[in-house]
């Protein structure tokens, strides 16, 4: 007998954060839409469909109140209408992430070369920065430039991060965005060989500590862009810390891109 994986607490509560929104996204892009491009049938998309409409009736809030058995089916619930909503390819992903560095390319410059003159300005020179700014433009010199920026930028919302507060959270919400701050002050003391999953999590933690400041003051309310809801950010949180646990490839839900 197969011995029964366990689910993490974060994880479960992403999982039943999530299912409301992957099934409400199902609905905006409409079972026509999901049959064409999602490569299940029409009889599977539309008994599947009912499936998670019906499991979501009937979801506990608590996730104590879930036996161990039915996760995995919830998880794979997640798994398959993660793969219905998800249209984005390998390809695409790559190409997008040469239009981001170009794209950041001309703010990495500035904010590298910002940071080696107000070093030359206190007597303490960076010879590694230097070397970066003297290189000759290229594929390399550009990805290296925008590492520098960006190791930069995770030192000030390291520090930005600090303000966050839960308090105006729901219980799902705040569960995954404290094992977020925690997963951040663990790699503090252990950095990862890769930084990629680490910076995503800690910008969005910025952004939602921006966006709960911007939510106490009415005017600045109205200016939040609707992607940029809290729901939408916690959302994000939750798929770069739990995507790998949970078997999903790509973000399960639209979330903003800080």
């Amino acid at each position: 007998m197969d011995q029964l994986k366990l689910v993490s607490k974060g994880a479960q509560h992403y999982i039943l954060l999530v299912i409301p929104r992957l099934l409400r996204e199902i609905e905006e892009l409409g079972l026509p839409h999901i049959i064409r491009t999602s490569g299940f049938s029409e009889r599977e998309v539309t008994s599947l469909y009912f499936e998670f409409v019906s499991i979501k009736r009937v979801l506990p809030a608590e996730p104590k109140r879930i036996a161990p058995e039915i996760w995995e089916h919830l998880t794979y619930c997640v798994q398959v209408m993660s793969a219905m909503v998800n249209a984005a390819s390998v390809e695409q992903l790559a190409e997008a992430r040469e239009q981001a560095i170009q794209k950041f390319l001309p703010h990495a410059l500035q904010a590298v070369e910002s940071e080696y003159r107000e070093q030359c300005s206190e007597g303490t020179v960076d010879f590694r920065l230097a070397g970066i700014l003297k290189q000759e433009t290229s594929p390399e010199q550009s990805r290296e430039l925008c590492m520098e920026a960006i190791r930069l930028e995770r030192e000030q919302r390291l520090e930005s991060i600090k303000g966050l507060s839960v308090a105006a959270l729901g219980e799902h919400s705040r569960q995954i965005v404290e094992a977020a701050v925690a997963f951040v002050q663990g790699a503090a003391s252990d950095p990862p060989e890769d930084f990629g999953l680490l910076d995503l999590v800690i910008r969005l933690l910025d952004l939602l500590r921006l966006v709960l400041a911007l939510e106490h003051d009415e005017a600045s309310k109205a200016n939040i862009p609707q992607d940029f809801s809290v729901d939408n950010i916690v959302l994000g949180i939750g798929n770069a810390l739990y995507r790998n646990e949970l078997g999903l490839q790509f973000s399960s839900v639209k979330v903003p891109h800080p």
